[in-house]
């Protein structure tokens, strides 16, 4: 019987040589994929990995980059939401972004979310106003203009998802961050009321769906 790669992984160095040596286990991998592994996995733009791979920084590497072609941290399935036409889930502890029709995953990607003392707020939301040209109101970029967040989609307050620099998991001022082809993506998919739920881990995915459970039954949903 073919060998069934096993997913797992661990913190170290990983050089060029190695991500070669991979991609010759198996035809679908390329030196690129594996790199697109690697920010997956530690949440951040696929572009600096390799400068973080050139320096020798530790970094979570895939016991088995075979096990990771496919690899989400999120379900594939959420029964409890088959009913909801667009959901989008927002997953703390592994830095993810999931969006959901039906139940049924069709998109996600890494982020980043607030850093300490300007944490991403757990809880449920729904998306208040998009702005695919949106420049922040409350920070300024490196040259002290108003900072662009472009494919965004507020969700409460000044806290938006949208495209911009993932340098490590918790790089924004709340912010929920994506790189900028998925955000994009979001962007035309999801609709002014679509719903968003904020996770602290996925252990806490059931007991948060249960607890706002009410206020998603009680949302009035676009059927596009």
């Amino acid at each position: 019987m073919p060998e069934i790669p096993v997913q797992g992984w661990t913190k170290r160095t990983v050089t060029e040589d190695e991500l070669t040596q991979a991609c010759e286990t198996d035809p679908e991998l390329t030196v690129s994929r594996c790199k697109e592994i690697l920010a997956r996995l530690n949440a951040k733009a696929p572009y600096y990995i390799s400068d973080d791979m050139r320096t020798g920084r530790i970094m979570k590497v895939p016991n088995d980059f075979r096990a990771y072609k496919n690899w989400t941290p999120l379900p594939v399935n959420i029964p409890e939401i088959h009913d909801i036409p667009r959901f989008i889930l927002i997953d703390k502890e592994n830095f993810f972004i999931g969006w959901y029709e039906r139940g049924t995953l069709r998109g996600d990607t890494q982020i980043c979310i607030g850093r300490k003392g300007e944490e991403t707020l757990a809880g449920i939301y729904r998306v208040l106003e998009k702005d695919p040209d949106h420049y922040s109101r409350s920070y300024t970029n490196s040259y002290g203009r108003p900072a662009w967040m472009p494919w965004a989609l507020r969700i409460y307050e000044v806290v938006w998802i949208h495209a911009g620099d993932i340098t490590e998991p918790r790089c924004s001022h709340g912010c929920v961050t994506l790189p900028l082809d998925p955000a994009k993506e979001l962007f035309n998919w999801a609709d002014t009321g679509t719903l968003v739920m904020v996770i602290e881990s996925m252990g806490d995915l059931q007991q948060d769906l249960k607890k706002h459970s009410q206020f998603m039954r009680s949302t009035k949903f676009s059927s596009r």
